[in-house]
């Protein structure tokens, strides 16, 4: 009866000894850098800053962001005078500048909603803009190491600007107390001048009378104050294209002279209608009207924008414009408005795919990347079909980006569960995305995916030159750990622990949008753990079961994966996440 027993046992441990012997770890290289450039963020987040300089990383740019103490942190402004200053000591020695107008002006995202700039601070930063650009053309130019770029040595001007929100800070008081009457009052607004009706004037009026003069007067002041700046700002950056009667593209693309100046005009959370969609419609006809097209466009969004200008400025160096095409969950998806969001879902991929200068192709099989749009909601929940479609793109060794939204922030209406219950490979995306507001996600997604597939194609193409057969399997794996970075919190972090940690805290009279330091330390403790876990689950669930990259000669596994987190702000609205992981290979069967 032993026999019986021993003999499996020693073939099974002859077994794991085999596959111990042909599984070797593997120290793969860091990606070369081969240009740097300058991020002035939107805010200090690690969405406007750290997650750019992680896309850098896969781009081989190393993107150089200011001093932290130099920069915002939540309801404090950033020091922009010292921010001006450490700008104009570093611009000279770079060839490109991503750099967002309202850190400068107002001193971030947040203050965007609360501070108008008065007409001094105007003129300051128009008097350092005009210094800074006295400066960049002063300097001698910048060799680039790409080999096949005739434009790299020129410096490059990429301004961003965002019209503010719909909804009033929640932190303002007692304007916050009005929210919800300003927002109607917004929207009322804007569709009596486009249709005139007797009815919505009607109530439009009855909204006007529940505001307090002076909280409507301070809430419509700062739109007027966003179209008259970025107004001023268009005339300062593109005097010379007004009124231009020889340019024969107007969109803006990878073919624009790498050299002029570029202004992106986004907008924060909004609605179809409202003052953010007066001004942004002001701004479009101003633009147009001056021909403006080339060096300015709107999009929509505020967060993703420095990652899609980062994206821009990869693939107009590459001199390559990747060919997308849109895969939508469902034939409805298309035609969305997510919450927060101005236009549907495919108008917010048509505008950033431009923006950025990609393709838009019918067929897949035409595709480079293949975008997968999913937008849940109470009625449009995840399907089978869809995790097969999704499946098959990537069994036909497509690269397949997955954005992943749902309508009502709920675990439930998202893809990603039901991938991983139906053991779909979720390790080879190119990229993941499904945080927050619709143009946020499809933008980072968009980012990731072009910027992975773009450098596979320089690796690859200098493969023969190359005595490094590593650099490939090291972008696959910084890739991957980009995408499990956005896992563990777009999915895990907001859909399964914030909405468990938000009544908790407040359980114990914690307010979970002002910690104060030891309250602080706990939460990060708290999430730390329950992010282990999850980290923990979705390695041994599915990261680890499959190679994410597999060439001729070998496959390459993850062999370990840890997580560390930590809160940004003295909030828990978003987490700071590094993931780390160690891979190994095994010959390729």
């Amino acid at each position: 009866m032993l026999k019986y027993i021993i003999l499996p046992i020693i073939f099974i441990l002859l077994y794991m000894a085999d596959l111990w012997n042909s599984i070797s770890a593997v120290s793969l290289p860091a990606l070369p850098a081969h240009e740097e450039l300058l991020l002035v963020p939107l805010d200090s987040r690690p969405v406007c800053s750290t997650m750019v300089q992680k896309l850098g990383k896969l781009a081989g740019i190393n993107v150089i962001v200011p001093p932290k103490e130099l920069l915002d942190n939540y309801q404090e402004p950033a020091k922009s005078k010292k921010l001006w200053q450490w700008l104009q000591n570093k611009s000279a020695n770079y060839n490109t500048s991503i750099i967002s107008t309202d850190i400068l002006l107002h001193g971030s995202l947040l203050q965007t909603r609360q501070h108008i700039a008065s007409a001094q601070e105007q003129d300051y930063f128009f008097s350092e803009l005009n210094k800074l650009q006295k400066n960049i053309t002063a300097s001698p130019p910048r060799q680039s190491n790409y080999t096949d770029s005739t434009d790299s040595d020129k410096h490059q001007l990429q301004l961003f600007s965002v019209i503010p929100r719909l909804l009033v800070s929640d932190e303002v008081y007692p304007d916050c107390w009005y929210q919800w009457h300003l927002m109607r009052y917004s929207q009322l607004l804007d569709m009596v001048q486009i249709n005139g009706d007797y009815a919505m004037t009607k109530e439009l009026m009855e909204y006007k009378k529940e505001i307090p003069t002076d909280i409507l007067s301070k809430y419509t002041s700062i739109f007027t104050q966003s179209q008259g700046f970025n107004e001023r700002l268009l005339a300062h950056l593109l005097p010379k294209a007004k009124n231009s009667k020889n340019i024969a593209n107007t969109q803006v693309n990878a073919t624009v002279a790498t050299n002029a100046p570029l202004f992106i005009i986004g907008q924060d959370d909004s609605s179809p209608f409202g003052l953010p969609h007066m001004t942004a419609t002001k701004l479009a006809r101003h633009i147009e009207e001056h021909t403006w097209q080339t060096q300015a466009q709107l999009t929509n969004g505020a967060d993703e924008i420095a990652a899609l200008l980062l994206t821009r400025h990869f693939l107009q160096q590459s001199h390559w414009q990747p060919k997308l095409f849109l895969a939508y969950g469902s034939p409805k998806t298309e035609f969305k408005h997510m919450p927060y969001m101005a236009s549907s879902v495919g108008a917010t991929l048509r505008n950033q795919a431009q923006l950025v200068g990609a393709q838009l192709v019918e067929e897949p099989n035409a595709a480079d990347i293949i975008l997968f749009v999913h937008c849940g909601d109470a009625d449009a929940k995840p399907t089978a079909a869809e995790a097969e479609q999704l499946a098959s793109y990537l069994k036909h060794d497509k690269h397949v980006a997955l954005i992943d939204l749902s309508a009502n922030f709920e675990a439930e209406e998202m893809l990603l569960p039901l991938l991983l219950e139906q053991n779909i490979s979720v390790n080879r995306l190119a990229a993941y995305a499904g945080w927050n507001t619709f143009s946020n996600s499809s933008g980072t997604a968009l980012a990731q995916s072009i910027i992975f597939t773009g450098r596979l194609r320089q690796l690859q193409a200098q493969q023969s030159a190359t005595d490094n057969p590593l650099l490939i399997p090291a972008l696959y794996a910084d890739n991957l750990n980009f995408t499990i970075e956005r896992m563990l919190e777009d999915y895990y972090y907001q859909k399964r622990i914030h909405p468990q940690l938000r009544p908790y805290l407040e359980s114990f009279g914690t307010t979970p949008t002002d910690l104060e330091p030891e309250e602080k330390q706990q939460t990060e403790y708290r999430i730390q753990e329950r992010l282990s876990l999850y980290a923990t689950w979705l390695y041994w669930r599915s990261l680890s079961r499959t190679p994410f990259y597999a060439d001729t000669h070998k496959a390459y596994y993850l062999t370990d994966l840890t997580v560390g987190a930590k809160l940004p702000w003295n909030r828990i609205f978003e987490v700071d996440l590094n993931v780390h992981t160690n891979v190994s290979s095994e010959p390729a069967a």
